[in-house]
């Protein structure tokens, strides 16, 4: 069955769950930040900034939308 199927459907499969599991603590995340967004401090702002920043980084060149 595997000499049937490119490898790259495989790596997907293996990876589909840790994809899914990081969107969703991201999503997580964004909801409890929603709550007590008033209480971020700059610095919290920023780090946040940048997480968001990097996450939509990392989609773009996974989906190649952006050169390596």
């Amino acid at each position: 069955m595997l000499r049937l199927t490119d490898v790259w459907s495989w790596w997907a499969a293996l990876w589909a769950p840790l994809f899914v599991l990081a969107l969703g603590s991201a999503a997580y995340e964004w909801r409890l930040t929603a709550r007590s967004h008033w209480r971020l401090g700059p610095a919290e702002w920023v780090l946040l900034a940048v997480a968001h920043l990097s996450l939509l980084a990392s989609l773009a060149i996974a989906s190649g939308l952006l050169p390596r």
